[in-house]
């Protein structure tokens, strides 16, 4: 019984990935969290001082290492939209691969590589000027 479970969540986990793409390849935008600056094949640097690599993408699954602010990993799958982050499945330098959230409404945790030397543009800030959401953005007219 225990299996048939476990088979369950991962196909349903496996569907909510699915769904979360556009039919052009791109990942839509997940309506609680931030706008996402990253994408899969890219290279993004943490920009926090220690961030959890987890088993999957949720808050309460086992962490699979730790990441640290500088560290470099590589956007391999995702994204996948849970308690109202965009989280993403990377891979470390040294292979070791889990699930991160890019961030949250305050701050990004991860930031793209190629862009690493720019000012940081708060969640909000990037999120009103790439995809304007009434309910969080608004206007002074």
């Amino acid at each position: 019984m225990t299996a048939l479970i476990v088979v369950f969540l991962i196909a349903a986990l496996n569907l909510q990935l699915l769904d979360s793409a556009n039919a052009d390849g791109l990942t839509a935008p997940c309506a609680t969290a931030p706008a996402a600056r990253l994408h899969i094949g890219m290279q993004a640097r943490v920009i926090v001082d220690s961030l959890n690599l987890r088993a999957l993408p949720a808050v309460d699954t086992g962490v699979n290492g730790r990441l640290y602010s500088g560290n470099i990993v590589t956007v391999i799958g995702g994204a996948s939209c849970n308690g109202h982050k965009q989280w993403w499945r990377v891979e470390t330098v040294n292979g070791v691969r889990g699930w991160v959230a890019e961030g949250t409404w305050e701050a990004y945790y991860l930031i793209p590589e190629h862009a690493a030397d720019d000012p940081v543009p708060t969640p909000l800030e990037w999120s009103c000027g790439v995809n304007f959401h009434t309910r969080l953005c608004y206007t002074s007219e």
